[in-house]
């Protein structure tokens, strides 16, 4: 018969490889919680850069056209001039306008900085209409800048991370 001591040590020896496998149990479920938060975060942010660009699409697809006809840009691959940025500067109405759509822009490009608005989505939804956006107004923003060198810098920092993710989806490669 076992004497107390030496059911207390094959207790012992038994306790330690149950603790290890308790602890793998408990790193495994740990794990395992993690990705389903990042899956449940993913599919929120989805959710809300789907909301969000719901919510904006038709104001700023008719500000664009709206603006682009007053500046008589036939569409987004027209060269924006000289003349265009004299045009905007001098008609109060229509640099409101401006504005309004670079701002509703950039406060996306806001959402994207801090992960609230998926960037592969957003690029899915409006990349290369927010990229060509950017390219044909960035003379108007350039010049804006000269007063505040901040204004519109999340909408160019988003701009260039779709260039990159639209590159890299085509399988171009960017020096």
């Amino acid at each position: 018969m076992l004497t107390l001591d030496e059911v207390a040590n094959y207790a012992d020896i038994l306790a330690v490889p149950l603790a290890i496998i308790g602890v793998i149990l408990i790193i495994r479920q740990l794990n395992l919680s993690l990705a389903e938060s990042e899956r449940e975060h993913l599919r929120r942010q989805k959710e809300m850069t789907l909301e969000a660009y719901g919510g904006i699409r038709g104001d700023l697809r008719k500000a664009v056209k709206n603006i682009r006809n007053a500046l008589e840009l036939e569409d987004m691959f027209d060269k924006f001039e000289q003349k265009h940025l004299e045009m905007i500067l001098n008609d109060k109405r229509l640099r409101g306008e401006v504005i309004k759509m670079l701002a509703l822009i950039n406060k996306f490009a806001v959402g994207v900085k801090h992960d609230v608005f998926n960037l592969e989505l957003v690029n899915d939804l409006a990349g290369r209409l927010f990229i060509e956006t950017y390219n044909q107004f960035e003379p108007y923003i350039k010049h804006v800048r000269k007063d505040s060198p901040k204004f519109y810098v999340e909408y160019e920092r988003m701009v260039k991370r779709l260039k990159q993710l639209q590159n890299k989806d085509s399988g171009q490669v960017i020096f």
